[in-house]
């Protein structure tokens, strides 16, 4: 029995591209949040900080994750003027910011992280 050229090239060309697919296919793993207030009450034109705790599934810390926080008031359009985000070490980061008007606020976390599926975490917070 003569197996035809055609089907060795099939056979290759399948092999090849299962092998890349492998090669290249990372799947992504969820990464967990923990966010603190620093102080219970947060106060008009003084800097609130928060307190993240950025963790794989196994309670890991992850190092070196791309933080983005944006805060805004719920029942107007207004947005706090900057946000800071502070590295500590050890999958902890502070974020800095200055909420400058009373009322309710939405503060929204964003996290990536290299093999690691992207995070969005929103706070509501009242602030006197």
């Amino acid at each position: 029995m003569r197996v035809r050229p055609f089907f060795w090239l099939l056979l290759l060309a399948t092999s090849i591209g299962v092998i890349m697919l492998a090669v290249n296919y990372q799947p992504r793993l969820p990464a967990y949040i923990a966010v603190q207030m620093q102080s219970e009450h947060l106060q008009v034109h003084n800097t609130s900080d928060l307190l993240l705790h950025v963790m794989d599934t196994q309670g890991l810390p992850i190092d070196q994750a791309a933080i983005v926080s944006k805060a805004r008031m719920t029942n107007m359009d207004m947005s706090s003027p900057d946000c800071h985000v502070i590295p500590l070490g050890d999958g902890r980061y502070q974020i800095n910011m200055e909420l400058t008007m009373a009322g309710p606020w939405s503060i929204t976390i964003q996290t990536r992280a290299n093999g690691f599926a992207p995070q969005e975490h929103t706070l509501m917070v009242n602030v006197v």
